[in-house]
């Protein structure tokens, strides 16, 4: 009886915990909704605040921009793209994206000839075209595709768990500066094809995908001071691509380091420091942190056959210490056990407390009667 009485007294004090963080159901609106080039909304869904349209629930359909410099917040709801479209925008500039998340849709946002837009703070997939310098960073669990979208600044995402590509770049996506972002558990973690060309890859967390960095026929782009591990195929795979520069790499323990098919001419160190390989056998002779023997990367053409690049530099100490996987946040079956664990120590706690003081009562009846 007395477990029983213990197991209500926290069963009432967790369901009220519940009801007082429990929040109020939100309308959720339905259809396309516009935001027309003189600032007004069409469609119900969005309100205007401080200069910034603000989600007021879940949405089921699309939003179109039809107006520069605005700013669009979703408040933590989720847009519903129906199968059909996310947030689209069309020749348009100064616009900030933020808070985005976006379900059901073949692009969660899809900009076409922007100019010095911002996505930030979002989680969905992101779609540019004919777009350049625009600005996508600080999102979380987001895939990108450029399509001739160039000088566009990507940094400090978490380009996670996609079953494609974590990046994927094509049709001349050039002069991009890509860095600080973890690219993990996808098919592809970033991919470049079709001439582009001369982009800037450093400080990134490019691990535990199939693919870590595929390279089709593109040439000049620049990699340094990137992890590139624990991918279960290549690390780094080139076809019919040369001139890519590599130094300052940690390349560590892929299933295979790299892999070329009608490839090879690309640079595997700055003229002085090269990268770091989990699977270099070489020695350091002078003791300056650089192997004394070259490390081979094989090739492969029809012309020449097998053959190989060199890392004339090879470090003997990796640059940026390997994680094997990205942290992940606290499991929130934890954080229930443990509200429930609190919860009934405290509450026996209160009973025992409670208890005794009306033993102490009895006692101190008992004491008044005697005298």
């Amino acid at each position: 009886m007395k477990v029983s009485k213990t197991f209500l007294f926290v069963f009432l004090i967790i369901m009220s915990l519940w009801l007082v963080d429990a929040q109020p159901v939100e309308a959720q609106s339905s259809g396309t909704i516009y935001i027309r080039a003189d600032g007004s909304v069409e469609g119900a869904g969005l309100t205007f605040e401080d200069g910034v349209y603000v989600f007021t629930g879940d949405i089921y359909g699309q939003i179109i921009i039809e107006k520069d410099g605005v700013i669009v917040d979703g408040s933590g709801y989720v847009l519903h793209g129906m199968n059909e479209g996310g947030i689209f925008l069309e020749n348009r500039s100064d616009i900030v994206l933020r808070d985005i998340q976006v379900v059901d849709a073949p692009f969660g946002i899809t900009m076409v000839d922007g100019r010095n837009n911002q996505i930030t703070e979002s989680k969905c997939s992101i779609y540019l075209e004919n777009s350049f310098n625009n600005a996508v960073f600080g999102n979380e669990r987001i895939s990108l595709f450029f399509s001739n979208s160039s000088e566009n600044i990507v940094r400090e995402n978490n380009l996670t768990d996609n079953t494609r590509y974590g990046f994927k770049l094509q049709k001349s996506s050039n002069e991009n500066n890509i860095f600080r972002n973890n690219i993990t558990d996808s098919i592809g973690g970033i991919e470049f094809h079709g001439n582009s060309s001369n982009n800037n890859i450093y400080e990134n967390r490019i691990v535990n995908n199939a693919d870590g960095i595929i390279i089709f026929q593109s040439y000049n782009n620049s990699f340094h001071d990137n992890l590139i591990a624990y991918n279960s195929n290549y690390g780094i795979f080139f076809e019919g691509s040369s001139k890519n520069i590599f130094f300052r790499n940690d390349i560590v323990e892929n299933a295979h380091q790299t892999g070329a098919w009608f490839a090879g001419g690309n640079i595997w160190d700055n003229g002085s420091v090269g990268n770091y390989w989990s699977d270099y056998n070489g020695t350091d002779n002078n003791g300056d942190g650089i192997g004394g023997q070259p490390y081979y990367v094989p090739t492969f053409s029809i012309s020449t056959g097998e053959g190989y690049d060199v890392d004339n530099y090879p470090l003997m100490e990796p640059v940026i210490i390997p994680k094997t996987q990205q942290s992940e946040p606290f499991p929130i079956i934890l954080i229930v056990i443990a509200i429930v664990i609190v919860t009934v120590v405290g509450a026996t706690f209160l009973v025992y407390f409670l208890k005794g003081k009306k033993t102490t009562g009895k006692t101190e009846i008992m004491s008044e009667g005697v005298k």
